[in-house]
């Protein structure tokens, strides 16, 4: 035969003992017929996948030779159906036993030296006596470790030229200070994220208009929890397109879900303190970014609670790293190399493997707590507060996040007029903000809002639906009580 597979004959006594035969195993498989040719090709790619083994065609499930028989073209047919049914193609060597009216095939497999190999569509490999499915995350391992590239560099085939969005391509110049001038295909050529008409996943992440048609999995989603449980929302967003906008929306829900506070120095101006380092929040975020597993099923979170903020990066550490490792210097491990250039060029990566350390640095200063999570294929930085925003040297401002006024946001004299307001009636927010003189709602509206909601002084009108567009607010039981006090 040709490069389809070795076949040879040898004449052979179809009455030797079966026990010439070795039995199941990691290596070894028995078919009764070649009826079964399907479980035969999808053993090819189990064995390739792994370390190789040999099929037997004629064994009976109790280890009888029964042999086969075989017709003009049969193996030529055989290993038509595996080299067209694996990816990459095996060409497996064939030899058969015994005259053509009940022979037995022997079929002998190689390990692959790309892996996984798949078969009809999906990637297998060999486990003991049986062949399993690999799940996303571990053929994608599987195929970075085989081939020496990572996931990012892979071709996404049906990406084109059309799909790039040219505003995302000025905004990486203007972040990486090259000129606006410089033409789409050269900036794609100069990151290696592009050749000839081929795209790579890490071009559709960086430049894609939409890469969730092509990338399921490239969003991120925050969320600001009520209290310390993710039971209960105060505000939560999905964020698509290219990644540089993924990290600019994300930081902004913080700042925007977040306190700042004014600290009282004593000279004319104060300094304006936010409630967690941004430094240490860009780093997270950017490095959930940069070094997430595309291949994992979920998404980037950024997780908001009253004593900490959290963000969760799917897929686990590489093997060589570990959390304790984090809190040191240590080598890089990046899993998406031109993803992680593209940030370097764009001056959010200062030098690779010190990410953790400037968040852990920038958290000091703070008194907040760097906790690092590794476990259930996700990755968590955690940035717990050790103390919270309320000591004599701070003030909540009016634009900050969560609270405002000098004091408490009911005790503030905005806080009381928003109660007044609802006194008689419910009011949106729009009709609030008009109230107050102000032409549309911003955020210190929403934030006193949501401050008097917390301390159960007003309540939505429709609180299955907290961010319907129709939503209004009225005072409680409670909320009227406090104001008869005044």
């Amino acid at each position: 035969m040709n490069r389809e597979g070795r076949l040879v004959y040898i004449a052979d006594d179809m009455k030797k003992k079966s026990n010439q035969i070795p039995p199941e195993s990691q290596t070894v498989e028995w078919k009764q017929s070649l009826g079964e040719w399907k479980e035969i090709v999808e053993t090819c790619a189990a064995f390739a996948t792994t370390e190789g083994g040999i099929i037997y065609v004629g064994i009976s499930p109790k280890g009888d030779r029964i042999g086969v028989q075989i017709g003009q073209g049969t193996i030529e047919d055989l290993v038509n159906k595996i080299k067209m049914n694996t990816e990459p193609a095996l060409f497996p060597s064939v030899k058969i036993k015994g005259n053509e009216s009940s022979a037995l095939i022997e079929i002998f497999v190689e390990g692959s030296s790309v892996k996984p190999v798949w078969a009809f569509g999906r990637p297998v490999k060999r486990v003991g006596r049986s062949n399993q499915s690999l799940k996303r995350d571990e053929a994608q391992r599987m195929v970075e470790v085989s081939t020496g590239r990572t996931w990012d560099t892979f071709t996404c085939p049906t990406f084109t030229a059309n799909d790039i969005s040219k505003k995302a391509v000025r905004e990486f110049l203007k972040r990486s200070g090259m000129k606006i001038s410089t033409p789409v295909g050269d900036v794609l050529h100069n990151l290696k994220v592009a050749t000839g008409k081929d795209y790579s996943n890490a071009a559709v992440l960086l430049f894609g208009k939409e890469p969730r048609r092509f990338i399921i999995e490239a969003q991120t989603k925050c969320a600001r929890f009520k209290g310390n449980s993710s039971v209960h929302f105060i505000d939560e967003r999905t964020f698509d397109g290219p990644i540089f906008s993924q990290l600019d929306n994300a930081m902004a829900f913080v700042t925007r879900n977040t306190r700042q506070a004014i600290v009282i120095t004593g000279k004319p101006t104060h300094d304006i303190v936010p409630e967690y380092p941004e430094e240490a929040v860009r780093e997270a975020i950017t490095n959930a970014l940069c070094h997430r597993s595309y291949a994992d099923v979920g998404t980037i979170q950024v997780r908001i609670y009253d004593d900490c903020l959290e963000v969760w990066n799917p897929g686990s550490l590489p093997q060589d790293l570990t959390v304790q490792k984090l809190y040191h210097r240590h080598r890089s491990f990046p899993r998406n190399l031109k993803l992680a250039a593209a940030f370097f060029r764009a001056n959010y990566i200062e030098q690779w493997g010190s990410g953790t350390l400037r968040i852990i640095e920038a958290c000091g200063k703070y008194n907040i707590k760097v906790e690092f999570e590794n476990e259930s294929n996700t990755f968590i930085v955690r940035l717990r507060k050790l103390q919270h925003l309320s000591s004599d040297k701070f003030k909540i401002g009016v634009e900050s996040g969560v609270e405002s006024g000098v004091e408490s946001g009911v005790e503030s004299k905005i806080a009381d007029r928003v109660m007044e307001l609802l006194r008689n009636s419910p009011l949106g927010k729009k009709g609030i903000a008009l109230a107050l003189g102000k032409q549309k709602p911003g955020r210190y509206l929403t934030d006193i809002i949501r401050h008097l909601l917390k301390e159960g002084l007003v309540e939505r009108t429709m609180p299955e639906k907290p961010n319907s567009r129709l939503q209004k607010y009225r005072l409680t039981t409670k909320g009227m009580a406090v104001l008869a006090k005044k």
